[in-house]
């Protein structure tokens, strides 16, 4: 992920459309929600207490949910910028076949894992294309990984696995297309890149979240 290079390439666009004698109205406010399916990319070291080597542990894919707010400018007739304020939660979801090396079960239940990034955003909307709107977003924020700890067993020994929770700065760029319902709500879907920047922590999780939701826009031409 280039999230420092995609942010350099939106702030440098958004420039010259401000400075090429585009009007920039601040025209309106905008509320979006929704949910749908997040695939994380990112193995996890565990610790093992008495121990001294490290589980892995390979999360599975899980429900990805989102709010966020944000203001709409108009910057040209074809484009507007929204800013906005996004926070979002992903499950990593854990199985016994996701713990490595190999476990016989694991003890009342295996761990639940989160992500959860609140960002700033960019999103350049394409709005002379009719009912269908395609855009481009990134953000810039935090993120944090959280795994619980949990008791395993293999070769009829229990081990206790540690708790991970990493915080670090983090970002996410997307695609997208909003489909307008009726006025001032639109459907939304998108597909888009969450987690640390380049050079992170170890066991900050990447997710690519694949979401629909509905914005709802207050002071819509």
């Amino acid at each position: 992920m280039r999230f420092r290079a995609s942010a350099v390439a939106f702030l440098l666009v958004v420039a010259l459309l401000w400075g090429g004698g585009g009007r920039a109205e601040a025209q309106s406010v905008r509320v979006e929600a929704g949910g749908g399916w997040a695939l994380p990319s990112t193995e996890i070291d565990v610790p093992v207490q008495g121990e001294d080597g490290a589980a892995q542990i390979d999360p599975g894919s899980g429900p990805s949910g989102y709010v966020a707010v944000g203001l709409v400018w108009t910057l040209t007739d074809d484009l507007s910028l929204e800013g906005r304020v996004r926070a979002q939660q992903s499950q990593l979801r854990v199985g016994s076949e996701d713990i490595s090396p190999g476990i016989d079960r694991c003890v009342n239940s295996c761990p639940e894992g989160r992500l959860r990034a609140l960002s700033v955003e960019g999103q350049l909307t394409l709005t002379s294309v009719g009912r269908i709107a395609p855009y481009f977003l990134v953000g810039l924020g935090v993120v944090r990984t959280t795994v619980d700890a949990t008791r395993i067993e293999a070769g009829g020994t229990t081990f206790q696995l540690g708790e991970t929770d990493v915080t670090d700065a983090g970002g996410d760029v997307g695609l997208g297309a909003a489909l307008r319902l009726v006025e001032g709500l639109s459907l939304t879907a998108e597909a888009r890149v969450t987690g640390s920047l380049p050079g992170g922590k170890e066991n900050a999780v990447t997710t690519f979240p694949f979401t629909l939701g509905l914005s709802y826009t207050v002071g819509s031409n």
